[in-house]
């Protein structure tokens, strides 16, 4: 878990009016501690934001009044906070394994991480997704997702995902979709798993 480093003020926001700069760390906003930009931005959005600021290694606190719903007028490092969710299926054809060397290492990262589908139209398989990870899509409205099928059978999506988990967590497809999310998929078409049943 890390926190959010400010690598850019607007000059005169919110944030720049109440003393906000470059670097500085924010270490909570209105007590909470965020998880990712997504959460982030739902605490800026408020009219009244308690900003617990490390700067120089000293902590102190900074309080911004503006009109709800303004921007704050922040740019933070980075979308996600805590750790990224990493995918660990080994499909056959995965880009990811399709890469030269020698590229930049974020590249090389396989995401399945359903924050990274809402914000950046990642793809993910919801084979990491969790009852809480339903409950804050549906409460945060975080639609659409987007979401690899590979197949609906289980039997052949857990040997497409090459992953026990890949069958059991299309129940999570259902509950998006039964709860009103908006669920983009891809299909991928791969003649060799035609003959048992993928292109249903």
């Amino acid at each position: 878990m890390s926190s959010p480093r400010v690598i850019d003020v607007v000059k005169g926001s919110p944030a720049d009016m109440a003393g906000v700069l470059v670097n500085d760390i924010l270490l909570s906003l209105n007590g909470e501690i965020p998880r990712d930009v997504i959460q982030y931005q739902l605490l800026t959005d408020e009219a009244n934001v308690d900003l617990e600021v490390q700067r120089g290694g000293l902590p102190f606190e900074i309080e911004i009044q503006k009109e709800e719903g303004q921007p704050l007028g922040v740019t933070v490092h980075s979308a996600l906070f805590d750790q990224i969710r990493t995918c660990d299926n080994h499909c056959e054809f995965c880009f990811i394994y399709q890469l030269p060397p020698g590229m930049r290492q974020s590249l090389y990262v396989k995401d399945d991480d359903y924050r990274l589908s809402f914000l950046y139209g990642n793809f993910t398989t919801l084979t990491r997704f969790t009852e809480a990870d339903l409950e804050r899509v549906i409460t945060e409205g975080l639609s659409p997702l987007n979401v690899s099928i590979h197949a609906t059978d289980p039997d052949v999506r857990n040997e497409m995902l090459r992953n026990r988990r890949g069958g059991p967590s299309l129940r999570w497809l259902e509950a998006l979709l039964g709860n009103g999310v908006s669920v983009h998929g891809q299909i991928v078409v791969c003649p060799r798993y035609k003959r048992r049943g993928c292109s249903r």
